[in-house]
């Protein structure tokens, strides 16, 4: 994915002096390490499984300001304050406020104007410092309260606006304000209705399919296999673009419709969307081998078709209870 940074502008949220330090001047984004900075940490969360998908409110105050951003009302820079004003406003309100940096962006990916915030939580870090005195050197080590996240490192909190659509990508947490858990980027700074993100969809139906799998006496190994199984024969004969969760249910809990309806309901009420998006991580979350530990040691790995087909391996219960497994066809052994 290739950024194309037009513009930035870096207010402060500082909690713990209670002052909130809004700037009105733009970053100068031909800068080679400014815009190196932000293009790397946009890049890192635009294409992310787990930004949610979100649409603003009917009444949503910012929705209103993109709108008249759009129109040409008012500038970047007040879009922006307004953006550090109300983040500011709900983090000093919550249990536990702490300090960040809000970079606000605009740019330019795959000919779509995005308006984009990058919420950069504050850390602790050493630095060092140089002092000239009397003709004398002395260099010092001090400690300072408000290092900006590495370039490895990926932000926590983050919204990316299409000023086109209007589509929303987020990635929220979790704070409590008086005593309610709330999702501040989400609920008080966008006003937004949101998805749960594909990276949540594709754990919670791998999840709840386990669950339903063990309350219903099926076998764990074969629901996890289905699962696999039918995604990758998705994605590489058919080349979904979404994975749909109805056609799970039906490929998992075949021949049993109860416990095939019980699987839907539970995805329904966790808000699974019945198609998830196809990305990196779906495919490789939901196609990776299934790997297997024994308490005797022993770990295998091993793709889902494999599972109870007999051409290359079979699982034996035992007289006495115990389980033994059979890899058949073996040609060669790599020793890694």
């Amino acid at each position: 994915m290739i950024v194309g940074l037009k513009k930035a502008i870096l207010h402060i949220l500082d909690t713990s002096s209670g002052v909130g330090v809004f700037s009105d001047e733009l970053l100068d984004v031909s800068d080679a390490q400014i815009n190196t900075f932000i293009t790397t940490h946009i890049e890192k969360l635009y294409e992310s499984a787990a930004l949610r998908k979100a649409d603003f409110k009917e009444a949503s105050g910012f929705g209103a300001k993109i709108e008249q951003y759009n129109n040409g009302d008012i500038t970047f820079a007040e879009l922006s304050k307004t953006a550090a004003e109300r983040l500011y406003e709900a983090i000093a309100s919550s249990e536990d406020p702490k300090s960040c940096d809000l970079i606000a962006v605009e740019f330019v990916s795959n000919e779509a104007k995005i308006f984009g915030l990058l919420k950069c939580d504050n850390k602790t870090g050493f630095t060092h410092s140089v002092v000239q005195s009397e003709g004398k050197v002395s260099n010092n080590i001090v400690n300072h309260d408000a290092i900006l996240p590495s370039l490895s490192n990926r932000l926590g909190e983050c919204a990316f606006i299409d000023l086109g659509t209007k589509q929303i990508s987020y990635r929220g947490r979790n704070s409590k304000i008086d005593g309610d858990t709330v999702d501040i980027i989400a609920e008080l700074l966008l006003e937004c209705e949101y998805e749960i993100s594909p990276r949540e969809s594709a754990n919670t139906v791998t999840r709840i399919a386990k669950k339903v799998a063990v309350e219903n006496g099926a076998d764990q190994l074969e629901t996890r296999a289905r699962i696999k199984e039918y995604v990758t024969e998705s994605i590489e004969e058919e080349n979904y673009e979404y994975v749909d969760t109805r056609k799970v249910a039906e490929k998992v809990f075949e021949g049993m419709p109860a416990v095939r309806d019980e699987f839907v309901e539970k995805m329904e009420k966790a808000g699974v969307p019945e198609k998830v998006e196809v990305n990196k991580y779906i495919t490789k979350k939901m196609t990776a081998n299934i790997k297997l530990s024994t308490n005797t040691g022993v770990e295998l790995s091993f793709p889902p078709e494999h599972y109870k087909n007999p051409e290359f391996m079979e699982l034996i219960t035992n007289e006495d209870g115990t389980l033994s497994i059979k890899i058949n066809n073996i040609t060669e052994l790599t020793n890694r």
